[in-house]
């Protein structure tokens, strides 16, 4: 049975340290479920269905946050293809609760971010109101 839990654990080491959506780590998910397998009851034996539902759990858990990813992903994607067709276009942008109009003259990918450069400055293309 260390086996299958080694096997597990190494092709889930790539992103351990991401939080599941209760805010469990997978990492910590896993470290639970081996002290479990690693130190039964006598008093209390496994349930086998008990394995199988956590053994499924991880499976599920793991579907989650690939699907995440690809959905910040496709987010990103999605920003850049917006922000690349206002490309010399004037638009108005929020700042601030300021409301800033010019020409939109490059995109910027910074990190997570798609901005809006506009009269030098960058804007987050999420403040986009208006585009002439």
């Amino acid at each position: 049975m260390p086996v299958g839990l080694e096997a597990i654990n190494g092709s889930l080491q790539k992103e351990a340290g991401r939080a599941a959506p209760g805010g469990l780590s997978k990492d910590t998910f896993l470290k639970i479920l081996v002290a479990q397998l690693s130190h039964p009851d006598p008093f209390a034996p496994q349930d086998p269905g008990a394995f199988v539902t956590e053994m499924s759990q991880i499976a599920l858990l793991e579907q989650l946050l690939n699907l995440s990813t690809r959905m910040e992903s496709l987010y990103r994607l999605e920003a850049l293809t917006q922000a690349a067709a206002v490309i010399g276009r004037e638009v108005v942008v929020e700042s601030s609760g300021e409301r800033v109009s010019g020409t939109v003259e490059k995109v910027v990918v910074n990190g997570d971010k798609v901005l809006l450069v506009v009269g030098g400055n960058q804007y987050d293309v999420a403040n986009l109101v208006e585009v002439r």
